[in-house]
């Protein structure tokens, strides 16, 4: 748990039941007796939803540690289906992606991806092989 004025952007926090970053912040006064507050703009990492909380500063919020791996694409499965291989431990990961990704990806092509609660997301597309 991280109080709200110690969250920079960058910080991944959860919201609504999903991982959000936090993509900007400010301090806004509200009310006519100088009352202020920290208004965060968060961007979920799994929707890509964008949304404005306006918060006290000394408010908890849960925070979350999101850790970037990178694969390689060892099949396409299905539309929008691809397996991955965990370069660094060779577990092979189910990822769903979107269909503009799916196109641009082949077999072999380096990805950077994030594993979250069962949920893979692909972040990055690298063609070739490393």
């Amino acid at each position: 748990m991280i109080k709200v004025a110690d969250a920079r952007i960058g910080t991944c926090i959860m919201n609504r039941d999903e991982p959000s970053r936090v993509t900007h912040k400010e301090r806004v006064t509200v009310g006519t007796h100088m009352h202020s507050k920290t208004k965060l703009t968060l961007q979920g990492i799994f929707s890509g939803r964008t949304e404005v909380l306006t918060l006290g500063h000394h408010e908890n919020l849960e925070d979350v540690e999101i850790v970037n791996k990178k694969g390689q694409v060892a099949a396409k499965i299905s539309p929008n289906q691809l397996q991955i291989m965990d370069l660094v431990s060779y577990e092979t990961l189910a990822a769903t992606v979107t269909n503009d990704q799916f196109a641009k990806i082949s077999e072999g092509s380096i990805v950077s991806f994030i594993e979250f609660q069962g949920k893979i997301i692909v972040t990055e597309i690298r063609e070739g092989k490393e």
